[in-house]
């Protein structure tokens, strides 16, 4: 018996994964003789028994074992600071933006502070490539926030060299999902970073706002209607008025507003 049949017959006994013929010695010559999806399938199988295994899904807040695709816990996920906010100008998203652009109006889901379940989720996002995460939680937008009349969604793009270093952009899982769910488009192609500004993260309010007020340009002004401007996190509001006041004074357009969270 050769050593990939020893191998799937391990996995079948200690995962009761079943798939035809996995007892077989000649397994092999079985995937041979399969369709490419059905044998493509079949190795994908397995190959996710042997992860499940060895390297079993983990809770990314407490690190607890999970059985679901969920990449929180049961507990964790109860512990979610949702803002229950509605999609208008009565919350502390727009307050934020208020002083320093023109919405109609700023939504976030989540609470945003230091070490909280938040905070880890979107660094899992953003750092570790958990794309789920984004999709996951724009599906948990759409059930309270109807997009359908806007004209579509902008997210905030990263810069291309980062784009480059990173492989994605953070904030598309979940505009891309938004836009799916509403039945609008995503425009990805029309609001660019053209300056490759460094982490904002220990700045006030008054250095964010000057350090990327040139970071953003337009790739044309025929852009007109209702849209969306989509980023992870408002924190100062610089980089969401800065991308607003950008396209209002270029098009003629209104923008809102959707982050994932907000800090607090």
């Amino acid at each position: 018996m050769n050593i990939f049949a020893l191998a799937v017959i391990a996995v079948k006994c200690m995962c009761g994964f079943k798939i035809k013929r996995l007892g077989d010695p000649y397994f092999i010559h079985y995937l041979y003789r399969c369709e490419p999806n059905a044998k493509l399938m079949e190795i994908l199988s397995i190959g996710n028994s042997v992860l499940n295994l060895f390297f079993p899904r983990r809770c990314l807040n407490c690190d607890s074992v999970i059985s679901s695709d969920n990449p929180l816990c049961v507990s964790c996920a109860a512990e979610l600071p949702y803002t229950h906010w509605n999609a208008d100008k009565k919350n502390q998203a727009y307050r934020k933006l208020k002083p320093l652009c023109t919405v109609s109006f700023a939504h976030s889901l989540l609470f945003f502070k230091h070490d909280n379940v938040t905070q880890k989720l979107l660094h899992f996002l953003k750092y570790h490539g958990h794309l789920s995460i984004g999709r996951l939680l724009a599906d948990k937008t759409s059930e309270t926030v109807n997009l359908s009349n806007f004209d579509g969604i902008i997210p905030v793009p990263v810069h291309p060299k980062k784009l480059k270093k990173r492989g994605y952009n953070q904030v598309i899982p979940y505009a891309e999902t938004l836009a799916k769910n509403a039945g609008i488009p995503l425009i990805n192609d029309f609001l660019i970073r053209v300056e490759n500004n460094p982490s904002q993260v220990h700045k006030n309010r008054e250095k964010r706002l000057n350090s990327i007020k040139n970071a953003f340009g337009l790739k044309h002004e025929k852009l007109k209607g209702n849209f969306i401007l989509v980023d992870d996190v408002l924190t100062s509001g610089a980089t969401l008025s800065t991308c607003a006041n950008l396209i209002v004074s270029s098009t003629d357009s209104k923008i809102a507003v959707m982050t994932i969270a907000c800090t607090v």
